[in-house]
């Protein structure tokens, strides 16, 4: 069947001893037994999530003319334990998207996901992006839930995330098609005794009923992880709260804890016209500092501890936070200052990943 893995036991010539190893769909040969066979357990932890950017800086590429840094995906500041990798996408010419590390061979990035896989941090493969071409149709299902286990089984992924933005998000049959091989390729792993995680990063005004990411949260319910609402780049969208008659605009940095537990709350309780998403499985995103989003970032910290005891103080603990990204938290702004880590240095102990 597709998406079966072949085993064979290779003698070796010159030690005498015996390796197992398992040669994916591609053809591609790797050890059954690197750390990357596995899928690292989060059950019950909080998560750090930081994005990998899969391709190189062109310099000064931040809203504030910063550069992003280049670093090893295994390089990845440790109090990161969720590392999705950006990104897996059409090529205009293949409607099934892919993905296929740059400047390195298949075996040497599957070795950095082993390096992380082996300190119980997870990889997972993003889909989509800001201007990742992604339409897939009906009975496409099976052919995507294949490509997904072959990209598994030869780099190590731990799982998918759903970044789709813009038409991306309701394009062709997206909708129904994305969580339907999603479903496949978690059962697939459920019968290993495997944790395939899947995840979402939607734009927080997409959390609507009714809105494009609603169907991506009502067919998943019971196989999605987590969901990470970005709480960036949206200017003066926001939520109306009645029990303080005013409406909080994301971009408002005077109003951030307010704006930050009440998001929360909304999506905790399905409330203030937004989906429900239990607090176990809530992650916000947030911008590792102001080249990394045109607005969000949070400049004080207190703002977000805050937000985070006041929910569990509340009996609504919420799982952790995701920022774009693990690259920019080690770039530097347009003075050329290094922005040294701050965003992990400061969450990450915090949430206790660190």
């Amino acid at each position: 069947m597709l998406g079966e893995t072949k085993k064979w036991v290779v003698g070796s010539l010159l030690t005498g001893t015996a390796m197992l190893f398992s040669f994916s769909l591609s053809g591609q040969a790797f050890a059954a037994t690197d750390a990357a066979s596995s899928m690292p357990d989060i059950t019950g932890k909080k998560v750090l999530v930081g994005y990998w950017h899969s391709w190189k800086s062109a310099g000064k590429d931040g809203y504030q003319q910063g550069t992003s840094a280049d670093i090893a995906l295994s390089s990845v500041n440790k109090a990161y334990n969720i590392i999705p990798v950006a990104f897996m996408k059409g090529d205009g010419v293949n409607r099934i998207p892919s993905f296929k590390p740059v400047g390195m061979t298949d075996s040497d990035f599957r070795a950095q996901v082993a390096a992380l896989n082996s300190q119980g941090r997870s990889v997972l493969l993003a889909l989509g992006g800001a201007d990742g071409h992604v339409q897939l149709q009906t009975g496409d299902e099976q052919a995507f839930a294949n490509e997904i286990i072959r990209q598994v089984e030869t780099y190590g992924f731990d799982g998918l995330d759903i970044d789709l933005e813009q038409t991306a998000i309701t394009a062709g049959n997206n909708q129904t098609v994305i969580p339907a091989a999603l479903k496949i390729v978690k059962d697939h792993y459920r019968a290993e005794g495997k944790n395939f995680l899947i995840t979402m990063a939607p734009e927080f005004p997409y959390l609507k009923p009714g809105g494009a990411y609603a169907t991506y949260i009502t067919s998943l319910t019971g196989y999605y992880d987590y969901i990470a609402p970005q709480l960036y780049n949206q200017g003066g969208d926001g939520v109306w709260v009645d029990e303080t008659n005013q409406w909080i605009a994301q971009n408002n940095d005077t109003l951030k804890k307010e704006f930050l537990y009440y998001m929360a709350d909304s999506f905790i309780h399905g409330s203030r016209g937004f989906l429900q998403i239990p607090a176990d499985k809530l992650v916000l995103g947030l911008p590792s500092n102001n080249d990394a989003a045109a607005t969000g970032y949070v400049t004080n910290p207190q703002n977000v501890f805050d937000a985070f005891n006041q929910l569990q103080a509340n009996g609504n603990g919420i799982r952790g936070i995701m920022t774009w990204s693990a690259n920019w938290d080690e770039g530097k702004n347009k003075n050329g200052v290094s922005y040294n880590s701050s965003f992990a240095n400061t969450y990450g102990p915090f949430l206790g990943t660190k």
